[in-house]
């Protein structure tokens, strides 16, 4: 099963830049083409796009890709704030996968997906990945995915 969230991802990224260069060019255009030559703009473009950027920064909205299968279970991410530009992936053979917790915070806005696996030295907690941008329904089909492959893994092997 693939799941992912590319077009929305992209339109979201596409907003978060077009943002900060609107706000230059109409920094730039106040001192080109009027008489206007006050600081005033400069400092409040400047606040304006630290404001921007602090904001964007809370949700925490990421690309993801999500793969389940018989054999692993894989997860690209990547940020889609500006400055952060890591990409970002888990993979999990099937049979060490244990647990998963998928918690909820900023009034159930903001989703966060925490996987586990078992190494010989105990329970591995992976990072918490961002399902912020994923529609309900592909939020609900990535945990019965996960669900199916812990009932699979607990399932008496013959």
């Amino acid at each position: 099963m693939n799941i992912d969230n590319t077009r929305r991802a992209s339109k979201i990224k596409t907003f978060y830049m077009l943002v900060p260069l609107l706000a230059v060019v109409f920094v730039a255009g106040v001192f080109l083409f009027t008489d206007v030559k006050d600081f005033k703009f400069i400092l409040f473009a400047f606040l304006f796009l630290v404001i921007y950027f602090i904001l964007m920064a809370i949700p925490g909205l990421y690309f993801v890709s999500f793969y389940a299968g018989p054999d692993k279970i894989r997860i690209r991410y990547k940020s889609l704030a500006p400055f952060r530009t890591n990409n970002n992936s888990i993979v999990i053979k099937s049979e060490n996968f244990r647990k998963y917790d998928l918690k909820t915070s900023l009034l159930g806005k903001k989703k966060t997906l925490i996987l586990y696996q078992e190494t010989p030295g105990g329970l591995a907690k992976f990072p918490k990945v961002s399902l912020t941008l994923m529609a309900q329904p592909e939020v609900q089909q990535i945990t019965k995915a996960l669900d199916l492959i812990l009932a699979l893994n607990k399932a008496p092997k013959a």
